[in-house]
C-alpha cells in the first residue's frame, strides 16, 4: 500500500478474495479524513466484493475500466459528502 496526502493507492492485482477484500477494509479503516483510496484489481469478483463493503462503510464509490480488453479496473472510494473524486 502506498500512499500521498490524499490518496492510497492499493495495487492488488494479481490477488484474489479475500486478500482485496482485507487490504481495502484495512485502507477504509487508516485513512485520514478527505483521503481517497485507490485500488487496481484485476480480479472482477473484487469489484464487487470491495463496492459492497464500502458501500456499508459509507464510502462512495467509482469503477472504471482501465480499458477494453485490459481485464483491470479502477475502484476510486471517497467518504459520502467528502470532496468529489479527482481523475
Amino acid at each position: 500500500m502506498s500512499s500521498s496526502s490524499d490518496v492510497i493507492i492499493l495495487d492488488v492485482r494479481g490477488e484474489v478474495c479475500p486478500s482485496p477484500l482485507i487490504r481495502a477494509m484495512e485502507a477504509m479503516r487508516t485513512a485520514d479524513k478527505g483521503q481517497q483510496i485507490e485500488m487496481l484489481t484485476d480480479f472482477l469478483p473484487a469489484t464487487l466484493v470491495v463496492t459492497n463493503a464500502a458501500l456499508k462503510e459509507g464510502w462512495d464509490i467509482s469503477i472504471q475500466s482501465m480499458g477494453k480488453g485490459s481485464g483491470e479496473w479502477r475502484i476510486l472510494l471517497a467518504r459520502i459528502g467528502e470532496a468529489a473524486m479527482s481523475g
